[in-house]
């Protein structure tokens, strides 16, 4: 089960993260504080590089946006973690983990309205993304997630402080996929395990025969 849980992520889900990159991709019947108009089209910049760089993996492109000494990411399995570096470790296990054998993933990421200002230099949102999981065996599942972000101004630039996922691990058709894979790994193991025993024994009853 450990080997499963990292996988309803998205990791980022997930930076990854998967968070602050829909902190401006407000609903049609919703419109921003024109008060913060600039504000906006930052955090749409911002949005839109987390994307890029979850989806390419290239996380080198976030270090800009992520604030350095008071940065929280916790995925949706539990896990904490208080650094790039750290996050990108894990979002890389995933795809080297041959008992998960995913592909890619790519991140749809909405948010369920503008960024909420709490000051001029905090902003909060959230929102849901719909992320695609493609797996070697070529399935391909959408596992929809929920994130919440905190974002603050650091020198002029708004950066991600804060980045919360979940999803329903009840009802995941991601972790039902890598469990089917797991159980048909299983299955065979156990199948290849009988035929080797019968064949030993077949060898080993053939040898006394012959001493015999």
């Amino acid at each position: 089960m450990r080997q499963i849980l990292p996988v309803v992520v998205s990791f980022f889900m997930s930076l990854m993260a998967t968070s602050a990159w829909a902190l401006d991709v407000p609903k049609k019947d919703v419109h921003p504080d024109q008060t913060h108009a600039k504000d906006h089209q930052e955090l749409t910049k911002l949005r839109e590089v987390t994307v890029k760089a979850i989806n390419t993996r290239n996380f080198d492109l976030l270090k800009p946006y992520l604030v350095q000494n008071n940065l929280t990411v916790i995925t949706v399995d539990g896990q904490k973690f208080a650094s790039l570096e750290a996050f990108r470790d894990y979002w890389t296990k995933l795809f080297e983990n041959k008992s998960i054998g995913i592909e890619r993933i790519e991140v749809k990421p909405i948010a369920d309205g503008p960024t909420e200002f709490l000051s001029d230099n905090v902003g909060v949102c959230h929102g849901t993304s719909n992320d695609s999981y493609y797996f070697k065996a070529g399935d391909v599942k959408v596992m929809p997630e929920r994130w919440s972000a905190v974002v603050l101004k650091d020198n002029g630039v708004w950066k991600v402080s804060r980045i919360i996922f979940s999803a329903n691990i009840l009802d995941n058709p991601v972790v039902t996929t890598i469990k089917a894979d797991i159980e048909k790994f299983v299955i065979i193991a156990v199948l290849a395990g009988v035929a080797i025993g019968v064949a030993i024994g077949a060898l080993g009853m053939s040898m006394i025969r012959k001493k015999a």
